[in-house]
């Protein structure tokens, strides 16, 4: 175990664990003494190691139906309790094949469920040496449930109970399985439009730090987005994306591996892409197509991995980052970098509205007139407001507020220039234009700044616009996430899907023949940046952050009811807390195929791209 941070985790292998008591022993590789650490300035000698204020262990249990110990025993020590959450079909029981009391001790099992909503309610109490039982649980609902067995005795701890091979069954019902991101599948030939070839080209349009609420056709009052609110009335747009990181380059990676960030492993700021996953780029140039990258943000840049499968990818410089300078160099590679015996796949990512906010005059002048102060449009800024010697007043923010807006104006009319590119060149009607955001941006919604802090709607919620010749316009309110993108951009071009892909496909969406019935998918985020670390599920109704540095808790928020996340109801819906905490739990055991990152090596030009973003000080 490497202690780095505030916390660290161990699995403890079912097959180093037996029925009974364990025992865990930690010792120290080694220590030092604060008078080595400090070369002599500190004159205490003592030899320490890691204060340790907590041990938490964790059962895992989830709703895959079975609780299970070493050998499938389940040991409770007198005093202890354990929790499952799911949901129960009618007529679930807990059955055993015996329950057993260890070292002769008398006690008895103590068996509790609590519906989501209701109060907990006893179900019966069990004897050891009874044999074969099969407890009814009654009446769960039609919700999550907790289901609570606890060993009950005069003493505490010690000895306990022995449960031999527990498991919850359903008479004449299938067994609840969790909904945890499937393997992707493509869309049918029955599904597929019959007229017209399929699309060759495809460009992935991604704005960095763009929140889904300042866009037009998202809902937003400013006339910020005219091009891209035009675009989306001839294209699909998805009215709930959820960003798998509120941080560039977890949350770009996915979409351009289809991997959740817990198997690619990129979630770290030195963390680099393993050269044994395949990406998108890989998958289209294995089918002849020519690949090209141009991007803005020093956090996708070649030495973090992302350029595999790219036979052009080049970080723009600081100076020429506009996403006008995207553009140019775009129609650059179109003119003379393309050689037209092959369909193309340009990755396009442009960095404004990222932080600092320095729009180009006229934008500034329309959008954020009354800004006057240039310490608004650097890193400083946040800098100040982060350690407390600027303060956040509401004239502020609306100051910052107005320059976001002002650089979304300035992406938005590059955008609709390299539209009208693609028109000219006679691209248009035969490319697949994806429009994405790689994560949001919070104004102090939740007393902070930027993104990377935080799992908030502000920073999670982003737009994905896709448009595909002769599909069609309309508006999907399934919820969906951007591990999705790859799949749907294989499947739009009638090309295989990867196995090792976890997303889905959602060309049924986009051609409009999605299946009505369909379940939609829990969305899984994670954040792993300077010091913040936190997960979270996030469903069409709900969203559960779990934050674990530097801070521990759990928070849990009705989207519905509460769109901008300000009511924790944690406390008060506790079993649907737990419940979501539990899927969160078997989506982070679902590790196989799981990449390992390696350690990217930065340059003095990227150290320097990645400081103007405020990455590195």
């Amino acid at each position: 175990m490497t202690i780095s941070g505030e916390e660290a985790r161990t699995v403890l292998p079912e097959k180093a664990l037996r029925s009974g008591e364990n025992r865990l022993v930690l010792r120290y590789a080694w220590t030092r003494s604060p008078f080595e650490e400090s070369g002599g300035k500190s004159d205490d000698h003592r030899r320490l190691a890691v204060a340790w204020d907590l041990l938490r262990f964790a059962t895992g249990v989830d709703e895959q139906g079975r609780v299970r110990g070493a050998g499938g025993q389940l040991s409770l020590p007198f005093g202890w309790r354990i929790d499952s959450f799911q949901r129960l079909p009618p007529g679930a029981v807990l059955a055993m094949d015996d329950l057993r009391s260890r070292g002769g001790e008398t006690g008895e099992l103590r068996v509790t469920l609590q519906p989501e909503g209701g109060a907990e309610r006893e179900v019966g109490r069990l004897q050891p040496g009874s044999g074969p039982v099969v407890l009814p649980l009654g009446d769960a609902g039609t919700g999550p449930a907790r289901l609570s067995l606890t060993a009950l005795s005069g003493k505490q701890g010690g000895n306990g109970l022995v449960l031999w091979r527990p498991v919850l069954a359903a008479p004449h019902a299938p067994k609840a399985t969790a909904a945890i991101p499937q393997t992707a599948t493509a869309v049918p030939a029955s599904l597929r439009p019959a007229a017209g070839p399929r699309p060759r080209n495809v460009i992935l349009y991604l704005v960095d730090a763009l929140r889904a609420d300042h866009l037009g056709c998202y809902g937003y009052s400013r006339p910020v987005s005219p091009h891209v609110d035009a675009f989306a009335r001839q294209a699909v747009t998805f009215r709930h994306t959820v960003a798998q990181s509120s941080w560039t380059r977890p949350a770009t990676t996915t979409i351009l591996t289809g991997l959740l960030p817990r198997t690619h492993g990129v979630n770290g700021r030195r963390d680099k892409l393993s050269e044994q996953a395949l990406t998108l780029a890989e998958m289209l140039q294995a089918r002849g197509y020519h690949t090209a990258g141009f991007v803005t943000n020093g956090n996708v840049a070649r030495s973090f991995g992302l350029g595999q499968g790219f036979e052009t990818y080049e970080l723009l410089p600081r100076k020429h980052s506009a996403a006008t300078d995207v553009n140019a160099a775009a129609a650059g590679w179109l003119e003379s970098g393309w050689k037209r015996d092959a369909p193309f796949f340009l990755y396009l990512h442009t960095v404004e509205p990222h932080a600092p906010y320095t729009p180009p005059a006229p934008f500034r002048q329309r959008f954020a007139p009354e800004v006057h102060d240039e310490l608004l449009t650097r890193m400083k800024v946040f800098h100040r407001l982060e350690d407390g010697s600027l303060a956040p007043t509401p004239e502020l923010r609306q100051s910052l507020l107005d320059l976001y807006d002002a650089e979304i104006a300035a992406n938005d009319a590059a955008f609709g220039e390299l539209i009208d590119l693609l028109a000219r060149r006679g691209l248009w009607e035969d490319t697949v234009v994806v429009f994405i955001s790689d994560h949001g941006e919070e104004l102090f919604e939740h007393g902070g700044w930027e993104h990377g802090k935080t799992l908030h709607s502000e920073v999670l919620d982003v737009p994905l616009i896709v448009r595909a010749p002769g599909a069609g316009a309309r508006t999907v309110q399934r919820q969906v996430q951007q591990v999705d993108v790859a799949p749907t951009i294989l499947d739009l071009l009638e090309l295989p899907i990867s196995p090792v892909v976890e997303g889905r496909s959602l060309a049924p969406w986009i051609l409009g023949e999605a299946p009505g019935d369909d379940a939609e998918d829990e969305a899984y985020s994670w954040l792993d940046q300077h010091g913040f670390r936190a997960a979270s599920v996030t469903t069409p109704a709900w969203r559960m952050i779990e934050d674990r540095a530097p801070d521990a808790g759990r928070s849990l928020y009705d989207r519905q009811a509460d769109p901008g996340e300000h009511r924790d109801l944690a406390d008060e819906r506790a079993v649907r807390t737990g419940y979501l905490r539990a899927h969160l739990l078997a989506a982070e055991r679902r590790r196989k195929g799981a990449l390992q990152a390696g350690t990217a090596v930065l340059d003095e030009e990227l150290r320097k791209e990645l400081q103007a973003l405020g990455y590195l000080r």
